[in-house]
């Protein structure tokens, strides 16, 4: 029995709500936390717009997407790495003593 790709995903983008919503106010505070996820909406609806542009060079000097992406990885791992290695933020930093 096939578990529906439409489940899989709905499960994984209801957790995924859940849990930023937990992370972000414990690591930064509730201060500043709408300016936060306001940057990163506006970043992620950048990248949204922006993103098709190499893609479509890429297509159009090499006749494919493989290349793309495959250069593409170097992205999520580049931030899985960082995001390993960067501290946890100090609770007192974001709310005081």
């Amino acid at each position: 029995m096939a578990i529906s790709f439409g489940v899989v995903w709905g499960a994984v983008n209801g957790f995924e709500r859940i849990v930023m919503n937990i992370v972000w106010p414990n690591y930064f505070g509730r201060e500043y936390l709408g300016s936060i996820k306001g940057l990163a909406q506006t970043v992620m609806v950048t990248g949204s717009a922006l993103g098709p542009l190499p893609f479509g060079i890429f297509y159009d000097w090499l006749g494919g997407y493989q290349e793309i992406i495959l250069l593409s990885l170097l992205f999520p791992i580049t931030a899985g790495i960082l995001a390993l290695l960067s501290p946890k933020p100090r609770y007192e930093d974001y709310h005081g003593t």
